[in-house]
């Protein structure tokens, strides 16, 4: 793995109105290959900061750097370049049921496309022999043609994973992909998303609340309390019980000093 930081979050604080802080001078530094989990409660910071990395939410202070581009200031042709390069995963899927899964798929390209698209016909059998692709690599190359919503859950997000990968992302984003899944399901996908990961090189930061599956999948654990970063480190250095510290209210007792801080 490269030690070359792709993403950078330096002193990012972000306020909502009318007196909600949803990050405060987080600092973080996200190596290409490396793959992170981001745990902590909701309404920790975890979706907020995973949007200031592909330019959805802009800080009120710091700079956010993805890709050698301060996306904290960019905008226009700059931003929409930086994001062609990341793919997001969502909870929710964000896919359109009514049409096919392999059209869903086909949408992934079209940062890369000149002009819309009406309809899998319209997309060059270039694109639509790509998609093929990725829907294999996620393991439903035989549902190409049924409609999106026929799926149960986990396929659709197994969808969602192969669209993300149209974009030929170099950066994946997933913002608590397995937590409307049951748990086979969510280790399906997960383990899914792993080798995918590792055998594409790509950066991911992903949130979960499923301490279990980010110990056994990141090679990083950032845990988030009030906006803050309260743990960092190594996902081989933290158990359940020392990662589930995290959750704990303010009050609980803190995570032990070797797992705090940005290193």
């Amino acid at each position: 793995m490269s030690q070359r930081p792709v993403v950078r979050l330096n002193a990012v604080t972000k306020r909502f109105p009318p007196a909600v802080t949803a990050l405060h001078e987080v600092t973080l530094e996200v190596t290409h290959g490396e793959i992170v989990v981001l745990l902590g409660l909701s309404g920790s910071g975890k979706s907020t900061l995973l949007r200031h990395v592909n330019g959805l939410h802009r800080p009120d202070s710091g700079t956010v750097t993805v890709l050698g581009t301060q996306v904290s200031s960019a905008s226009g042709r700059r931003l929409r370049a930086v994001r062609r390069r990341i793919g997001f995963v969502f909870q929710q899927f964000q896919l359109v049921g009514r049409i096919s899964v392999l059209e869903n798929v086909c949408s992934g390209a079209l940062g890369r496309l000149i002009g819309p698209r009406l309809g899998l016909v319209t997309y060059s059998r270039t694109v639509r022999r790509e998609a093929l692709g990725h829907l294999d690599r996620v393991g439903l190359a035989e549902s190409a043609f049924q409609r999106t919503d026929t799926l149960s859950g986990g396929q659709q997000q197994r969808v969602a994973v192969a669209r993300a990968l149209m974009q030929r992302p170099e950066i994946l984003l997933a913002d608590e992909p397995v937590a409307s899944l049951d748990p086979e399901s969510a280790r399906t996908v997960m383990s899914l998303l792993h080798g995918i990961a590792v055998e594409d090189g790509l950066t991911v930061l992903c949130s979960l609340h499923q301490v279990d599956l980010a110990l056994s999948w990141a090679d990083r654990i950032v845990g988030l309390r009030e906006g803050e970063i309260i743990a960092h480190g190594p996902a081989d250095d933290f158990d359940v019980d020392s990662a589930m510290l995290v959750y704990d209210s303010l009050e609980a007792r803190p995570v032990p000093q070797h797992q705090r801080g940005v290193s």
